[in-house]
């Protein structure tokens, strides 16, 4: 980092030394490329600040694991949702009679409207999965004891945003599948004891599903969650930037604790390989599978039968386990124990121990979540 800068900006003796270094790499404009860097680093300081991220030192260790990398690649899956939720809403019609129309304009008649969509429905699950298993390795690393806390619960702030993204942007296209998943999902929510005609009402803004509930899913899902999103992005980047890369769990990762190499281009380098990667499989499944789009739809309909996504399954097929009467409290409980758990692990589980082998109840619980979730999905499938 360059210590000699003060914060009004580069003096004229550093204005000239970037200029002179421009002209010395010979490029095209190079001189003009460092007047204007000068000129925006001493009324922004924008540049400092980035090359004091850049050279952020991270442990030796982290630079070739792909376990670290699954942050720097979830964030990426998040840019690409909403460059790619962006392009789609410059021809989205949020009207419940159009919506079905302009969802088929989008995947049939506009240029490359089919990998847009395609990018967004595949992303949406990859979302899902490297949310889990970000949060997965930090739990077994037990990156979320003391002092790193709030780094843990804004990254379960962030699980349950991706899920909300789920569940609000399943009824926009507004077909049969979207629709009636979304009229099972508020049923189940009326029976809830107490708050449950409440909440239903809240969710679909009235006693049947119609314009005013896809009005409501269509403004959490471009504007509420995002905003959510962004907060609790920048809270959890600078909560992990504040404190640090956690301390290793393995011998060798403690032998190389002191050894430090710069952000960029040593970590930076796997999160981008990753990122072009996830990249490319995105464009590829959206090519070979191409998102289908049901028939609109239809609440006369009798004879369907609604899924939801893959990630709801295993919570949908746990309802034909139990009575009828049972279904509601099945919803609330199972979603509250889990997330509830998750949100009191760093303030129960206080101990000095971080190895997950020598911690028998905190990852036999954690064991047992995750063959549950595992199991029902594959039922359901």
């Amino acid at each position: 980092m360059d210590t000699d800068i003060d914060i009004k900006g580069p003096r004229p003796h550093q204005r000239a030394g970037l200029a002179k270094s421009g002209r010395k790499m010979g490029l095209p404009g190079s001189r003009a490329w460092a007047a204007a860097g000068a000129w925006l680093e001493e009324r922004t300081g924008m540049l400092r600040a980035a090359r004091t991220y850049l050279h952020w030192p991270v442990p030796r260790y982290v630079e070739r694991n792909i376990l670290y990398a699954l942050g720097g690649l979830t964030l990426f899956s998040l840019v690409i949702q909403v460059f790619t939720g962006i392009c789609m809403t410059f021809y989205y019609d949020p009207n419940f009679v159009d919506a079905y129309n302009s969802v088929d304009h989008i995947t049939y008649r506009i240029p490359l409207g089919w990998l847009v969509r395609g990018i967004h429905h595949y992303n949406a699950s990859a979302i899902i999965v490297l949310v889990a298993l970000h949060t997965l390795r930090t739990f077994f690393f037990s990156t979320y004891k003391k002092p790193r806390e709030l780094t843990w619960l804004t990254g379960v702030a962030l699980l349950v945003i991706a899920l909300g993204f789920g569940f609000t942007g399943y009824l926009l296209p507004w077909d049969q599948r979207g629709y009636w998943s979304t009229v099972v999902a508020t049923e189940i929510a009326a029976k809830v004891p107490v708050m449950g005609d409440l909440t239903a009402r809240l969710i679909k803004g009235g006693p049947e599903l119609g314009q005013l509930t896809l009005t409501r899913f269509y403004i959490t899902h471009i504007v509420v969650l995002p905003s959510l999103l962004v907060i609790f992005v920048l809270l959890h980047l600078q909560q992990h930037r504040f404190h640090g890369v956690a301390p290793s769990i393995t011998k060798r990762g403690q032998a190389m604790a002191n050894d430090k190499v710069p952000y960029w281009p040593n970590w930076a380098g796997m999160d981008l390989l990753l990122a072009m990667g996830l990249l490319a499989i995105l464009i590829f499944l959206s090519w070979t599978s191409r998102v289908s789009l049901e028939f609109p739809a239809d609440p006369t309909s009798t004879d369907y039968e609604p899924r939801p996504e893959w990630f709801f399954l295993s919570l949908y097929h746990m309802l034909r386990y139990v009575p009828g009467a049972w279904e509601p409290y099945l919803v609330v409980i199972v979603p509250t124990i889990v997330i509830g758990s998750m949100i009191l692990l760093p303030f129960v589980d206080r101990g000095e121990e971080r190895r997950p082998w020598r911690k028998k109840i905190t990852t036999s619980i954690a064991l047992i979540y995750i063959t549950v979730i595992v199991v029902f999905t594959l039922l359901a499938l």
